[in-house]
């Protein structure tokens, strides 16, 4: 498996889902339970969350990404217009 060269989720930005993804949390977390309501940072391995120009959607992305939200559900009415 090669390296991304850019974000492969540059819509939602789902780091903690990505493989190259990190989670942060908070230095109370110490078990399983304190997951429940504790609110994390995520950050890139390899840099992409740092507001690189090529990270960011292309309108094909964010095109691509209204239909599937449309699709999902007619009664969710986010589109990326709303973020």
């Amino acid at each position: 498996m090669s390296t991304p060269n850019r974000c492969i989720d540059p819509v939602v930005k789902y780091c903690q889902g990505c493989t190259y993804g990190h989670c942060i949390y908070p230095s109370w977390v110490e078990t399983a339970e304190d997951l429940e309501w504790a609110t994390f940072k995520t950050v890139c391995t390899l840099g992409f969350d740092k507001g690189r120009p090529e990270d960011e959607p292309t309108k094909e992305e964010l095109r691509e990404f209204d239909e599937w939200i449309k699709h999902c559900s007619n009664t969710f009415p986010l589109t990326t217009e709303d973020l």
